[in-house]
């Protein structure tokens, strides 16, 4: 799985499915999630995704807070995010703001896409 998504943005922590629904992760974003012993079942924002197998997995980028049931069987591979809130990774720019100290001339010229520079 590539791109960055906020945080670290590396699954640098394991966390068992009886754990993952606690507050302790409510930060956190996991992008897998991954049958160990058996297969296992867990719901994702309303929707319930199946493991049949030990080793089969779901690579889907995650809230922790938003997975509300989940089989003891299952691990997320996860990542603290903090802060990761709706407004963090926008890609919304304002050249303007960064830039009011430097003349005109040092000013990086953006054409098109309404201060979307991405």
């Amino acid at each position: 799985m590539a791109g960055n998504y906020g945080g670290n943005s590396l699954p640098t922590t394991p966390v068992k499915g009886s754990l993952i629904t606690g507050a302790a992760y409510a930060n956190y974003k996991c992008t897998t999630a991954f049958a160990t012993i058996g297969g296992g079942a867990f719901t994702y924002m309303g929707a319930t995704f199946t493991l049949a197998a030990q080793g089969d997995k779901v690579e889907l980028i995650m809230n922790a807070s938003g997975i509300s049931a989940t089989d003891d069987d299952l691990i997320f591979l996860c990542y603290e995010c903090n802060p990761c809130g709706v407004n963090s990774f926008t890609g919304t720019t304002a050249p303007s703001s960064y830039y009011s100290g430097m003349t005109t001339m040092n000013r990086p010229t953006i054409i098109g896409g309404g201060g979307l520079n991405n």
